[in-house]
């Protein structure tokens, strides 16, 4: 392939290969740079992988087996954005990327009062459960150290729970 195709190709954030060279886009380098497997190197901070998923905070309801499920919730708490494992990327930082990434309504910490009532049916020979919580996301958080060949050393990696001010209950079934 050409280079300036390639060049293209990398600016425009697509994917070119060949059996003998890959070339991957990557929106804070200079395309000529990444071609040429040139980084300015340094540490670096990300977090990527997020999945949508339920903070749950407080007790889990449980009725059944069968019938109607009404939970009526009047409570104060608070949801916090947490980070696990040692020497990565802090609260704040994750809020930073997912406001940017994928939820602007993400946060370091949410706080609620509530009464709030939800019903379901149960399915027969089931037990409905339900707990209040915040729709957050879950993600993977990165530190590592760029060479100037653009490969990653020192890399460290941890897990990251991003509340969010969306809030409610998550029911599901078991079946005990």
């Amino acid at each position: 392939m050409p280079r300036r195709a390639a060049v293209a190709a990398v600016a425009l954030g697509l994917l070119v290969a060949s059996p003998a060279t890959a070339y991957a886009a990557d929106p804070g380098k200079d395309a000529d740079a990444v071609i040429q497997g040139i980084c300015s190197g340094g540490n670096r901070a990300n977090v990527f992988g997020y999945k949508a998923t339920h903070l749950g905070k407080g007790p889990v309801y449980k009725d059944g087996p069968g019938g109607t499920m009404t939970v009526a919730r009047v409570t104060a708490e608070t949801v916090s954005t947490t980070v696990s494992g040692t020497g990565g990327v802090t609260a704040s930082f994750a809020v930073v990327e997912a406001k940017a990434e994928i939820s602007a309504t993400s946060v370091t910490s949410i706080a609620w009062t509530s009464s709030h009532q939800y019903s379901r049916n149960i399915n027969s020979n089931k037990y409905g459960n339900a707990q209040y919580g915040s729709w957050g996301h879950t993600a993977t958080w990165e530190r590592y150290y760029e060479l100037p060949d653009c490969t990653k050393t020192q890399r460290r990696t941890g897990g990251v729970r991003i509340a969010n001010t969306a809030q409610g209950f998550k029911y599901w079934e078991t079946s005990s």
